[in-house]
């Protein structure tokens, strides 16, 4: 099974209540055409990881897409809504973990990617390529991504607190005008 990977600018807001090991945001945004290559152009509907959120404790969260690192975390949420595929991530407590929250926090890491696996597609008459269903094999932090502010982290907090909804919903408003 081939992975591919796509990579989202993400915004980051920090939290310091608790421990600060959750990292949450929008993966990977819905209805969203993306110009990947020169032959390929390509959107993700809303029902494509239908089949990952009620296992997401099997995805894990890694750097840059590098498979051969042990993981930093894993998810511990997955939700889709209308704007696209909102994750919840646990930081584990190790070095690697805790040296990736750093750069998060400060800004120098600040997209997430997916690595995914089409299982079903659908090509339009414009040419675009409609990601109905894919699996979901992994969610990284990245230095640089594909689709803009579209995917979002809107925090990092513990494990006890909840996400801050205004901040999402204000963040998806500018989404929604560019």
């Amino acid at each position: 099974m081939t992975i591919e990977t796509r990579a989202y600018e993400t915004d980051l807001e920090v939290r310091t209540a608790g421990d600060g090991r959750t990292v949450c945001g929008i993966c990977v945004p819905y209805n969203q055409v993306q110009r990947i290559n020169a032959t390929l152009s390509e959107v993700f509907i809303r029902g494509a990881f239908a089949n990952v959120v009620r296992a997401s404790h099997r995805v894990k969260f890694l750097v840059g897409h590098d498979a051969n690192a042990l993981p930093i975390g894993r998810a511990t949420l997955l939700r889709e809504d209308e704007t696209g595929l909102y994750g919840e991530f646990r930081i584990s407590d190790t070095e690697r973990g805790s040296e990736v929250l750093t750069l998060i926090r400060d800004g120098a890491l600040s997209e997430l990617s997916i690595g995914f696996s089409p299982l079903k597609d659908k090509r339009r008459q414009d040419g675009v390529v409609e990601r109905q269903l894919a699996h979901l094999a992994e969610v990284s932090a990245v230095t640089f991504g594909a689709y803009g502010a579209a995917a979002s982290v809107v925090g990092v907090r513990d494990q006890s607190s909840t996400p801050n909804l205004d901040a999402l919903e204000e963040i998806l408003r500018g989404v929604r005008r560019a």
